[in-house]
């Protein structure tokens, strides 16, 4: 049986095509190739998409989102629960759903969106079973829903071969389960700290562990065999093994944490901790020398990083004197740093042998084809491969590196406000209290970035960032003023510290959370001066201006990039390119949020108007980068350069975090970049779920918007279809 969507994502190019045009790009870096050149490489590999590649990018996304929200808008229409409509008629609307879904997947078996379609026909019943329980009140648990919609989407699984059901059926499973034990006396977190006297919890917790290895396991074997046999297959997949791998670390950790805790105690699980410690004695040894996989790795640093410092504090935190806080916090820091330096020394190692998660054969072959092309010199490919691949870090060991980052610098800062105060520094703090230290903490973070050893780079990356906090803790102690001018000139203040940080600083890293935090403190100082100085109507224009001035600086950013790349602020262009999106992300979940986080810092109404001006001013920039790139002749996204501006504009208008999300899908189309495609998906996701919460209107509205919003992304997907033409241009690696 063929698979619905053996190629994954369509349209996107490949890791190896990827890769290759990042390493190309430090050619450009080099002076070693021209920006024109790279271009055109950037062009033939499928990271800049041609027309006929944008649709076949855009009509499974616009699919997979439209059927997504007709879903869940379907599930608010269940919830609101009309009395006066016929209980027949609401079944019939939730079934005529997943019937018109499995019609649709019959039509179009072979195509990509017959895979969106059987996942939202699998979503669908879980809303048919809720509404069966919510007309006959038949007094079932949430669990045993739960365990009737996992009888259903199993065999759709079986029968799609797809990764995507296959992980809503797992996470069906684990919900049924953690509901089913949250009706009893206990619940599942408490099983593993507190012992009955029958022993069936515990019993029952063991077996749902072995459960849950087991099914990693056969996952792994068969993910294995699939790489080795059918490297195409969708078992080749890694993402599902290391969500399963990472969930089921996430509880075995939770339990040894617990367990250290009490460890003098008798209400601890011992087995379990043994469990923990085979399991990341058997995933170091398959995954380091077996079947490679950093990723795995990293899962099991993760977690003992999180054991170890849970032992630390339970084996010196005794007294609570200062002697053994200070001591609790340095050796804290030494087992995080120390993990963190591991993991780098593994994957300079596995970087030594070739590029990580990446088939070398395809790579020579690429090389080989750019170079007949004409498009790569013999010595270009020398440079490349003298380059080597340790450099070249993989996100989710990034993620690691720098919560492991901000970990350690939470901890460097309370450290030395515990040195303040046994000196008595803290009865009363001036200027000098935290900046002179801080300044110290800053010279010795840059000494140690600039050391290109593991251990001393990471440790230099969390002074850095202790010496940030600790210099903007220290301006800010010299503020004496309300609530709301404090907020201003908090950011006003925050914003020349971290400009001279991020220059000062030679980490890309500390650079990107550099650039986040100055686009958000930018735009919220505007705000407050506005509000303080302006009326509402010029306060609400003059915001919106700034966040189109953000806007545009960012896609001129982007669309010179290359050009940037060969100039002398190419050190820069990474952190700008992903740092100001970054910042106007946390700026659209301030908006949603205001009313919450007024209500527990701010005054009442404090960014009551932030969400409208943002939606404006994404709005603007968008329309006006677009217009500018049309008249210099240089379009990011060739013909749908301007329609999907003015579908992003409106959209921000509406909901400013929407605009920006669509737009940001577009964007790593653009730039071929699959790990910013599942950040802009899951901002959009979140972002869309907490506006929902945060909307002031009924069920019915918010399931009408829903049903709306997918009806207009399926006919936007209809209108792709029709007018981008099919078989025009075409990358070479594009599988």
């Amino acid at each position: 049986m063929r698979e619905i969507a053996p190629d994954g994502i369509t349209g996107m190019p490949s890791r190896t095509a990827a890769y290759l045009c990042h390493q190309i790009a430090d050619l450009v870096k080099a002076g070693s190739l021209t920006p024109e050149t790279c271009q055109r490489i950037y062009t033939f590999c499928g990271i800049r998409p041609s027309d006929n590649q944008w649709r076949q990018f855009l009509i499974p996304v616009l699919c997979f989102l439209g059927l997504l929200s007709l879903v869940a808008g379907a599930v608010f229409f269940i919830a609101w629960n009309w009395a006066w409509l016929p209980k027949m008629a609401k079944f019939a609307l939730a079934e005529l759903l997943i019937v018109a879904l499995s019609v649709l997947v019959w039509w179009r078996w072979y195509s990509t969106l017959a895979c969106s379609a059987l996942l939202a026909a699998g979503l669908g019943f879980g809303a048919l079973f809720a509404l069966y329980g919510q007309i006959y009140q038949t007094g079932a648990d949430s669990w045993e829903l739960f365990r009737a919609w996992l009888c259903v989407l199993l065999p759709l699984a079986l029968i799609a071969r797809q990764n995507s059901l296959w992980f809503c059926s797992w996470l069906v499973a684990n919900l049924g389960f953690q509901l089913y034990y949250t009706t009893l006396p206990t619940s599942v977190l408490d099983l593993a700290v507190f012992d009955n006297v029958t022993r069936l919890p515990t019993a029952v917790l063991h077996s749902y562990l072995a459960l849950l290895a087991a099914c990693l396991i056969v996952r792994e074997a068969l993910a294995w065999r699939a790489i080795t046999h059918h490297p195409e297959s969708w078992l080749a997949s890694r993402w599902f093994s290391r969500v399963m791998a990472g969930f089921l670390l996430l509880l075995l950790t939770t339990i040894v944490a617990g367990n250290l805790s009490d460890w003098q105690g008798a209400n601890h699980v011992t087995s379990v901790t043994i469990g923990w410690m085979i399991t990341l004695l058997a995933g170091y040894y398959l995954y380091r020398y077996r079947y490679v996989d950093l990723c795995m790795l990293t899962l099991g640093v993760a977690s003992l990083t999180v054991v170890g410092c849970a032992l630390i504090m339970q084996l010196f935190l005794l007294a609570y004197d200062t002697g053994d806080l200070f001591l609790t916090g340095a050796l804290m820091i030494f087992w995080v740093i120390v993990n963190g330096s591991i993991l780098l020394n593994w994957q300079r190692k596995l970087a030594e042998k070739g590029p990580i998660d990446l088939v070398s054969a395809r790579l020579t072959s690429l090389t080989s084809t750019l170079r007949q092309q004409g498009l790569l010199s013999a010595s270009q490919i020398e440079e490349i491969k003298q380059r080597g691949h340790a450099s070249d870090l993989p996100w989710y060991l990034r993620l690691a590196l720098s919560v492991g980052g901000w970990i350690a610098a939470i901890i460097i800062l309370l450290l030395m406000a515990l040195v303040l105060y046994a000196a008595d520094l803290l009865d009363d703090p001036n200027s000098a209290t935290l900046i002179l230290p801080s300044l110290l903490l800053a010279v010795i973070a840059r000494g140690l970035l600039r050391n290109e050893r593991d251990g001393k780079h990471h440790l230099g990356l969390a002074w850095a960032i202790a010496a940030t906090c600790g210099l903007i803790f220290g301006v800010l102690l010299q503020i004496q003023s309300s609530d709301f001018s404090f907020t201003m000139s908090g950011s006003l203040c925050a914003l020349p510290i971290l400009a001279v940080m991020a220059v000062s600083m030679p980490d890309r890293t500390y650079r990107f959370m550099a650039i986040t935090a100055m686009t958000f403190f930018l735009v919220l100082a505007g705000y407050s001066l506005a509000r303080l100085t302006l009326s509402p109507t010029a306060g609400h224009l003059a915001v919106s201006i700034l966040v189109a001035a953000v806007i545009f600086l960012w896609l001129w950013i982007v669309s010179h990039q290359l050009r940037l790349q060969a100039g002398p602020y190419a050190d820069a262009l990474h952190p700008l390119l992903y740092g100001i999106p970054a910042g106007l992300m946390m700026l659209s979940f301030l908006g949603i949020n205001a009313a919450f986080i007024t209500d527990l810092f701010w005054s009442a109404a404090q960014f009551a108007t932030l969400q409208s001006a943002m939606g404006t001013g994404i709005a603007a920039g968008l329309m006006l980068s677009v217009l500018s790139q049309r008249r210099n002749g240089q379009p990011l996204f060739s013909i749908i350069t301007l329609p999907a501006a003015l579908i992003c504009g409106a959209a921000a208008l509406f909901a400013p975090g929407i605009g920006l999300g669509l737009w940001l899908i577009l964007m790593a189309r653009y730039q071929g970049s699959p790990g910013l495609l599942v950040v802009s998906s899951g901002f959009l996701v979140l972002y869309v779920i907490g506006w929902y919460y945060f909307l002031e209107v009924t069920l019915l509205q918010k399931s009408l918007l829903l049903l709306a919003g997918g009806l207009v992304l399926l006919g936007l997907a209809w209108g792709v279809k029709k007018v981008l033409p099919a078989q025009i241009g075409g990358a070479r690696e594009n599988a």
